[in-house]
């Protein structure tokens, strides 16, 4: 191929990827979900990652559950990063510090056994078994002495409770 045919390429591919976001961007719901289920279904990975994003800082909920799965069921772990949760009794936050100072303040949740048709997996934090869901716009865990419930925020970004051992901290992971 010349330089000059794929110039050509590249622009006929821009446009089409112009017009898929301007899809994703309608206000017909269907349309945008229908066009979501067809770039997430195509062997262009460039389709699917435009999904992804498109979905994941939209706001249509169901686009966003949509877009979560995706993200979720294509990962091998979920990386949450803990802070101490500054409505917490003070007690309690004293016990988060004194945890977060003890130890990495991260949470791994390796995602195994996946079933996307019920939007659960098995998952293994720090060797403890347990299990998980999407729901909605949420990620639910627990395992036998870690929970949690994080939120989709926008910047792609899951957030919300996490209890280690009783200890309530603030989890906070990145999608993309």
């Amino acid at each position: 191929m010349t330089a000059a045919e794929l110039i050509e390429k590249a622009r006929a591919d821009s446009r089409e990827i112009e017009e898929l976001k301007k899809v994703m961007e309608s206000p017909d719901r269907n349309l945008r979900l229908s066009a979501f289920e067809l770039m997430m279904n195509s062997d262009n990975s460039v389709y699917r990652e435009l999904a992804i994003e498109a979905g994941l800082s939209s706001t249509d909920n169901l686009l966003r559950s949509l877009a979560l799965k995706g993200t979720i069921f294509n990962m091998d772990a979920l990386y949450i990063d803990l802070s101490v949760d500054e409505n917490a009794p003070e007690d309690a936050q004293k016990k988060a510090r004194e945890m977060l100072g003890n130890e990495v303040p991260r949470l791994v949740i390796q995602l195994t056994s996946k079933n996307p048709e019920h939007d659960s997996m098995e998952v293994n934090a720090n060797g403890r078994r347990g299990g998980a869901e999407v729901q909605g716009i949420n990620f639910v865990f627990k395992t036998s002495y870690r929970a949690g419930t994080l939120s989709l925020k926008d910047g792609a970004v899951l957030q919300g409770p996490v209890s280690i051992n009783s200890i309530r901290f603030i989890g906070t992971a990145k999608l993309r």
